[in-house]
């Protein structure tokens, strides 16, 4: 609204209407019709002041004329001003005044008009965004362009948004070799990318839930190896559990079940299968017609051999390669996934056994 205030004011009558056209036309309705009339006979009026007749003639048979049709004798009324030596002696246009009066006083009108035409409703202020907005989403466009890439590269480099980002295959063909850790990623080089550069190569999408991410999962297998998580895009999102997972971000406020986009899917099903065990997800009640099995993580980036049946896995919210896993018979261990280090193991234990009953003591005994 500031910006048609602006050019009102200012007699940019050719940007106010283009302006206007981006919202309305002048048949659209009755509100419609009224603003353009009024800016067009505003803009005639200011052609006779100026005594300019060849310019208000124009006006009147290019901008004018379109009106005869809904209200003849106003525009036999507003034709007849041509005869006058000065439009003020007519009796409705006697209190005139200069040209910047008369351009606030139809402001005044053409904001009435404007609020009352449904047309622009919600339409009269720029919603409220955070003003890094734009840069975020183009952070998003690269990183999920980057990951249908079939061969995508630890470094990309990535120069113009004029065309869509795709990794130079390598000269054999293949997938480059495993030299930084996938899930940790290295380090884009500098200046890949200027404009949107400075705070870091590609910023997160939307932070997680708190349980967005966490699954539960068991298996009725003996004890085997389980693989870590499915494979993201070497060093697009060093610090992102999302691209371990492949699933999508969930918004703040929707729980992981009830968001899934049709680009996630998309791309869960392009990512190739990995070697590897898998393990079956039964511990979580999916809705049949939202998940499919084609709908899961299949590429496999680390084995870590837990000793048991896995119950339970879960990223740190900060350092999201440190991954806590919890075991069917009680055990937890935090690992550093991109080393396959296990940073520390807990088993269980019964806190002050001493003070329990003599049957569940024989019973624990009988398990050690």
């Amino acid at each position: 609204m500031k910006h048609f205030e602006d050019q009102v004011q200012a007699g940019e009558w050719d940007e106010v209407e283009r302006y206007l056209c981006g919202f309305t036309k002048v048949e659209d309705n009755r509100y419609s019709m009224k603003i353009f009339f009024e800016i067009r006979k505003q803009k005639y009026l200011e052609a006779l002041d100026r005594q300019d007749r060849a310019r208000a003639v124009e006006i009147l048979v290019k901008d004018l004329k379109v009106f005869s049709s809904f209200n003849e004798e106003l525009f036999k009324e507003i034709t007849q001003l041509l005869t006058l030596d000065n439009f003020r002696q007519n009796e409705q246009l006697s209190k005139y005044g200069d040209t910047k009066s008369a351009r606030n006083i139809m402001l005044i009108e053409l904001k009435k008009l404007i609020e009352a035409n449904p047309l622009f409703r919600d339409k009269l202020a720029f919603p409220a965004f955070k003003s890094s907005r734009l840069r975020t989403l183009i952070n998003q466009s690269l990183n999920w362009q980057h990951q249908l890439c079939k061969n995508p590269r630890p470094n990309p480099d990535i120069k113009t948004l004029f065309m869509d980002h795709s990794c130079t295959p390598t000269a054999n063909g293949s997938r480059p070799p495993p030299t930084n850790s996938p899930l940790v990623g290295p380090i884009p080089k500098a200046g890949a990318f200027p404009p949107i550069g400075a705070l870091g190569p590609f910023q997160p999408v939307v932070s997680p839930s708190p349980g967005a991410i966490a699954g539960w999962m068991s298996s009725t297998n003996p004890p085997l190896p389980h693989p870590g998580v499915a494979a993201a895009p070497p060093g697009m999102q060093p610090s992102s559990a999302a691209a371990f997972l492949k699933h999508p971000r969930t918004p703040t406020g929707v729980t992981g079940m009830d968001y899934q986009s049709a680009d996630s899917e998309h791309l869960m099903k392009r990512i190739r299968t990995g070697q590897g065990d898998e393990v079956s997800f039964s511990g979580v009640m999916h809705n049949s017609n939202v998940y499919s099995q084609d709908d899961l993580p299949k590429a496999v980036v680390r084995t870590l051999s837990q000793g048991s049946n896995v119950m339970s896995m879960d990223f740190h919210p900060q350092q999201q390669t440190i991954l806590l896993v919890g075991t069917n018979v009680g055990d937890i261990s935090l690992w550093e996934v991109g080393s396959r280090e296990r940073l520390v193991h807990k088993p269980f234990k019964v806190w002050d056994i001493q003070t329990a009953s003599t049957p569940l003591q024989v019973l624990y005994a009988m398990t050690l």
